[in-house]
């Protein structure tokens, strides 16, 4: 990643210099507190700056907070700079050179530090250039015990173990339907039971509408299953649930049946996930009928043909 800055007259086209890193984000976890690591021994990442210019270049690498809007969910600015330190901190470069740095994290010895989870910004720049720079930021994130994306992820394991819920039914027929809203209980009496069967822990699922998966499920007969198909006109409600142990709630279906898909049969999927968006079932299907003239279609009533009265028969 390199970047070219111009603070006078030059135009663009005449900026000849530039640096690039390979050092552009960078996390750790399991740092303790008390201890100092050296990134180039603990992961084999010395930090590199390579002069992309066609002159010599003095740079100089610098520790910066990150702005917030830099600042990755999860984690704090570093409280003190002085945890970081780059060694060297200022080279000079030839045209096309790379040089190497090592960043040396020190972790004070503060219990309070345990669980938490900072970020840094490295800047590296070239310095006494007159009216042209360049520079190029890179982004040290670092954990002191697990990160959060660990931790996110062991959650979500977890909550997968502990899961133990029931949809159904299994295939919901929608055979009525119609152009425009339509709400499914108050029209065909049907509609979605979520069960939370576990005896002892509350459960949370968000509902969505997704497109059939063609490659692993085969398309019933008679139906379409469009890969792209928007589905934003069905809606769950509530489309997030939160259960209490050994407890269910009903979920109603309501749409706004697109008129393209007027006289069309068509099947999707509901998807349950958890609200961190950990997917954990994209199996139960939803067979839509849309009538063509927004009539309810019955089959002709079969024509009764009389039997044969037998004629009268003549006294002997």
């Amino acid at each position: 990643m390199g970047l070219c800055l111009l603070a006078g007259l030059p135009r663009p086209g005449d900026c000849k210099i530039g640096l690039s890193s390979q050092f552009a984000e960078v996390a750790l976890e399991g740092l303790k507190p008390g201890r100092s690591y050296n990134l180039r021994e603990l992961r084999g990442l010395p930090y590199t700056l390579k002069n992309r210019g066609d002159s010599p270049a003095m740079v100089q690498i610098d520790i910066v907070a990150p702005t917030d809007k830099e600042l990755m969910k999860g984690y704090e600015k570093i409280p003190d700079l002085s945890w970081i330190e780059v060694r060297p901190a200022r080279f000079r470069l030839d045209p096309q050179e790379a040089a190497f740095a090592d960043i040396i994290l020190k972790i004070p010895d503060d219990a309070s530090l345990k669980d938490r989870h900072f970020m840094a910004n490295l800047w590296g720049h070239t310095v006494d250039r007159g009216m042209l720079a360049a520079g190029v930021s890179s982004h040290l994130r670092f954990s002191i015990g697990k990160g959060p994306e660990t931790l996110e992820a062991e959650k979500a394991a977890q909550e997968m173990v502990n899961l133990d819920y029931d949809l159904y039914p299994t295939v919901l027929h929608i055979k009525k339907a119609r152009v425009g809203p339509y709400d499914l209980k108050a029209e065909e009496k049907k509609s979605y039971l979520l069960t939370n069967r576990h005896t002892e822990l509350p459960t949370e699922l968000v509902l969505s509408a997704i497109p059939w998966k063609t490659s692993i499920m085969p398309v019933p007969n008679g139906f379409d299953a469009p890969r792209d198909m928007d589905l934003s006109w069905v809606h769950f409600t509530p489309d997030r649930v939160k259960l209490d142990p050994m407890s269910l709630q009903e979920i109603k279906v309501t749409m706004d049946v697109p008129a393209s898909l007027k006289g069309k049969q068509l099947v999707f999927l509901v998807q349950l996930a958890l609200p961190i968006g950990t997917i954990v079932g994209a199996t139960h299907a939803v067979h839509l009928t849309v009538l063509g003239d927004g009539t309810v279609q019955t089959a002709p009533a079969p024509v009764q043909i009389p039997a044969e009265v037998p004629k009268e028969q003549k006294k002997p």
